[in-house]
């Protein structure tokens, strides 16, 4: 009953990566975790990370990662009440024997709000980085849809 409920609601269990591109080299700036994310998606996916951009159908690099976090929400006492984190990938993908990028040089941003608390402040530390985390996450998905879109300009 529960798997009827689930297919008719729409819901589908995460997949692989797919990218229609067969090899591909990623490169990043040093301790990006959307780097890391995005290798290890397309690690599970039929595309093949090669070790050099020579090598690939496409080079995707990530430019630049930044995480940010600024008050959003003061109480009338002027205490904070809510910091929004924010995360910013910059990105392009390349192909060999191309000029202009496949995807030119783009900025993909997540946010998420966070409640602060002074009792808890290991707690709403835990928090903030399992959600920088799921912002990792949604990004690199997010790179790689784009990814497989940018693919038909490889064809």
């Amino acid at each position: 009953m529960t798997i009827l409920l689930l297919a008719s609601c729409g819901f589908q269990l995460r997949g692989t990566a797919q990218t229609g591109i067969r090899a591909m080299h990623v490169s990043s700036v040093p301790g990006s975790g959307v780097f890391t994310d995005i290798r290890r998606a397309l690690a599970t996916g039929p595309t093949r990370l090669v070790p050099t951009p020579a090598e690939a159908e496409a080079h995707l690099r990530i430019l630049g990662e930044g995480r940010e976090k600024t008050v959003a929400t003061i109480t009338g006492t002027g205490r904070v009440y809510e910091y929004q984190l924010r995360l910013v990938v910059d990105y392009e993908m390349l192909a060999p024997g191309r000029e202009i990028p496949v995807i030119a040089p783009t900025r993909a941003e997540a946010r998420r709000l966070i409640t602060y608390s002074e009792t808890a402040p290991v707690a709403k530390e835990a928090e903030e980085q399992l959600l920088f985390k799921d912002m990792q996450s949604e990004l690199a998905a997010r790179i790689l849809r784009q990814v497989a879109i940018a693919r038909r300009e490889l064809s």
